[in-house]
């Protein structure tokens, strides 16, 4: 195991990416702490992992929320008695498998600007500054962002208050990684291309696998198909591991050759 008897917490992860991610870690030897806000899918989550032999607990918290945050982190370090890992991963363009989120400018409101924003940017920072607190005294530690491949390229399929969102999440992790560096801590990001973590990508994938008609979107995958979260999952574990060492302030993307940097 490549990363035993560590304690990690996930955020984002009662589902998708974010549930990759968490059983990826505990598969690895960590203990997790499980995020979000829907209780009986969380508790799902910490089941499997607690079915591996690890520790897991669920904490309802919603990232935009400073104290909320904070009361999450410090639980971490009651119950496990350190950090180890933070995966922020909670986020969102905040549209709906029905209902795409607004792709000009003109049609993204205040409300719904704060709200992407504060979901992606600010669960971010929250997050981030609560963690950085123990694990500077720990000298050591590893924070994974998960940002997109929306924070990499301009493109009418993405919406521009999730682009900056995402943008800015690369941005804070290159700072933060210069500040923290001196204590043993890694900061980077991935950037996930189209996965299969959701209803609306599973939908249109399955219709462009049915039809075999060309695709706006999918056409432009090098590799001729959506990721897996596990893909993304295990990109993080290696992140987190001694083989990462020598990694911060980087991102790095994870396609399928969508967008070539």
């Amino acid at each position: 195991m490549r990363l035993g008897n560590t304690i990690a917490v996930v955020t984002g992860s009662s589902k998708g990416i974010g549930r990759a991610i968490a059983l990826a870690l505990a598969h690895e030897g960590c203990d997790v702490v499980v995020n979000g806000l829907d209780v009986e899918s969380m508790n799902s989550v910490v089941k499997e992992i607690r079915e591996t032999g690890r520790r897991a607990m669920p904490v309802r918290a919603d990232v935009c929320n400073a104290k909320q945050v904070n009361e999450m982190i410090d639980e971490c370090v009651r119950t496990f008695g350190r950090i180890d890992i933070l995966v922020n991963n909670a986020g969102g363009s905040m549209g709906t498998p029905t209902r795409l989120p607004p792709k000009v400018i003109g049609d993204v409101t205040e409300d719904t600007w704060d709200l992407v924003i504060d979901v992606n940017l600010k669960g971010t920072f929250l997050c981030t500054q609560a963690a950085v607190k123990y694990m500077k005294e720990q000298r050591s530690g590893k924070i994974v962002n998960i940002s997109s491949m929306a924070a990499r390229m301009g493109d009418l399929q993405t919406s521009p208050h999730y682009s900056a969102a995402k943008a800015g999440v690369l941005g804070l992790m290159r700072h933060v990684a210069k500040e923290v560096g001196r204590y043993g801590i890694n900061v980077n990001s991935i950037c996930p291309g189209y996965i299969l973590s959701g209803p609306r990508i599973e939908r249109l994938w399955q219709e462009r696998r049915d039809t075999g008609k060309a695709d706006v979107i999918f056409d432009h995958i090098a590799l001729g198909r959506v990721g897996k979260p596990e893909e993304i999952a295990s990109v993080v574990v290696f992140l987190c591991s001694d083989e990462a060492s020598y990694i911060t302030g980087t991102t790095i993307d994870v396609n399928g050759g969508f967008v070539t940097l």
